[in-house]
């Protein structure tokens, strides 16, 4: 059952992945002069904020708050789950580990709640958008740290079922 889950998720993260980052954003991004999406930065300030969102169409605003949005907050789920059974299996039930993945869902969700408030509001503040800049951040940083984790794991595994593969040959 666990890995049928395991598929199912990353499945459905490569699916919302692929949708958002080749249909979505570059949708959203069409006319804001090359300032990217707030998911799409490592980290952005004020001035980016308020220079996005006025360049931001009418289309691409409806597209980030009906589309982008709701799909992003499915995201965080799919990739969690993928990842907390993929660096469960990997690293023999080192518990501890889950830590990052269910910290970088959870910064994910608080970027995309300082997202939508940005773009609800009538004007932007500035606390608000450093808020969603230091999720943002955070979120990234814990994605690497994750993805680097599960590589660690994956070439240890690689190579324990290579060394464990010739033994048997032997």
């Amino acid at each position: 059952m666990k890995k049928i889950i395991m598929t199912v998720s990353g499945v459905l993260t490569a699916a919302i992945c692929l949708v958002m980052n080749l249909v979505l954003i570059p949708r959203i991004e069409a006319g804001t002069n090359g300032i990217r999406c707030f998911d799409m930065n490592f980290a952005y300030d004020f001035e980016t904020v308020k220079q996005f969102l006025a360049l931001l169409s009418e289309d691409g605003r409806r597209v980030y708050l009906n589309i982008q949005l709701p799909l992003d907050f499915f995201y965080p789920i799919a990739y969690g789950v993928f990842f907390c059974l993929v660096l469960y299996s990997l690293s023999n039930g080192r518990k501890a580990l889950l830590a990052f993945p269910i910290l970088l869902a959870a910064f994910d969700y608080a970027e995309n709640i300082c997202v939508l408030c940005l773009l609800k509001a009538s004007q932007p503040s500035q606390t608000l958008a450093t808020a969603a800049s230091a999720a943002t951040t955070a979120k990234t940083v814990l994605m690497y740290v994750t993805i680097l984790m599960i590589l660690v794991f994956l070439v240890r595994y690689l190579r324990q079922h290579r060394t464990n593969t010739n033994a048997r040959l032997a």
